[in-house]
């Protein structure tokens, strides 16, 4: 194999592909590109073998001299970083040899034989969105899933469903809730538990402009097995997880509130990461937010640092003055996931999820349980 390309577009390329190689493995083909080149262009492909991103320089941009294969490590792409210009890359033997102006390079390769398929899917049930749409709403749902999966595998993903003209996303790791939907033309495609650490990955690369196609391949009895993100610079593929995602229909409903309460998105946000910033020493990231019709109060301590508590003034309140006791890291994520300036909190009551609406957005919602206290 032997191609002349330029480094930038090679090291976007390789750093769209390498958010899908995971930062330890076992087996060292894991660690590698899989560059190949042929009349179309070069594909790189990079994987963990559940995620797997492969990205795209077309012909036009690139000049195939031997067409082939090499897996190179991913050190290369720090190597192709320092680089400028047109690079020229040929694989001699075991070996790699990257000749940028008077800078030569020789790097040992994989055997490309053991890096693994990318996934066969079907692409027939997908719909057409921008990068821009696509980003927003796996932003507002996927912060709200656990990213160890410790107490149950499935709360590591995401459960992205197309149901009845509705694109949805929500996320728990039962200790909160974050669910957003959208409408869309497409039917009933189904839905599938996505990791979300992979989706994460997804909106690293996705651009605002892209147009991109989003759907779900399935076997041949109709069970969803992979996921699929698609535009003209590179394809995402995610094998979903298996087994049954919560059922949070019940919790989707805002109930009535003993005490509802509008504030001012940055208002709040900055008394947050005030007392934050001390709450954070105590294992749960409490703090203590007392309500009232003329003040929204938020306290919190660390077990060596102090305390500290600061107050804002509601812009709408109704029902009665309430107190409740929540992590402190779960409201901010929340309400970080808003889009509109003011932010509306439902307290259906003592020891009840407390629900955090955005002005701007009826569907969606976030949900945030409160701990049990003395201090409330």
């Amino acid at each position: 194999m032997k191609i002349f390309v330029d480094s930038e577009l090679l090291a976007e390329a390789l750093e769209d592909a390498s958010k899908a190689i995971a930062s330890k493995n076992i087996m060292p083909i894991l660690d590698c590109f899989l560059i190949e080149a042929g009349a179309d262009g070069i594909k790189v492909t990079g994987t963990d073998t559940r995620t797997t991103i492969q990205s795209y320089i077309f012909s036009e941009h690139v000049q195939v001299d031997s067409p082939g294969q090499i897996a190179l490590p991913k050190l290369s792409l720090e190597v192709i970083k320092k680089l400028n210009g047109d690079v020229s890359i040929e694989k001699q033997g075991n070996n790699v040899i990257i000749i940028s102006r008077k800078k030569e390079i020789d790097m040992g390769v994989f055997d490309t034989e053991e890096f693994p398929r990318v996934p066969d899917i079907d692409d027939s049930e997908l719909f057409e969105t921008t990068g821009k749409e696509l980003k927003r709403l796996f932003r507002k749902a996927t912060y709200a899933a656990d990213p160890t999966g410790k107490n149950a595998a499935i709360l590591a993903g995401a459960h992205v469903y197309i149901n009845n003209g509705v694109f949805g996303i929500e996320a728990t790791d039962r200790h909160r809730l974050a669910k957003t939907e959208q409408r869309t033309e497409v039917g009933n495609l189904g839905g599938a538990v996505i990791e979300a650490k992979a989706l994460g990955e997804l909106q690293k690369i996705i651009l605002d402009k892209d147009n991109l196609e989003f759907g779900f391949s399935k076997s041949f009895t109709g069970e969803v097995v992979y996921v699929f993100a698609r535009t003209d610079r590179f394809t995402f593929y995610s094998r979903v997880l298996e087994g049954a995602f919560p059922d949070v229909s019940r919790m989707s409903i805002v109930p009535d509130g003993v005490t509802e309460v509008i504030v001012d998105k940055g208002e709040i946000l900055s008394c947050l990461d005030l007392v934050y910033t001390l709450a954070k020493e105590e294992k749960h990231n409490q703090v203590v937010i007392s309500i009232t019709e003329n003040e929204v109060s938020i306290r919190g301590k660390g077990r060596e640092s102090g305390k500290a508590n600061e107050s804002i003034v509601p812009v709408l309140f109704k029902g009665e003055n309430f107190a409740v006791a929540l992590n402190s890291k779960y409201f901010i994520d929340a309400i970080k996931a808003l889009e509109g300036d003011k932010v509306t909190l439902v307290f259906p009551g003592k020891l009840k999820p407390i629900y955090i609406l955005d002005e701007s957005d009826e569907r969606s919602l976030h949900i945030v349980l409160p701990y049990r206290t003395e201090e409330v």
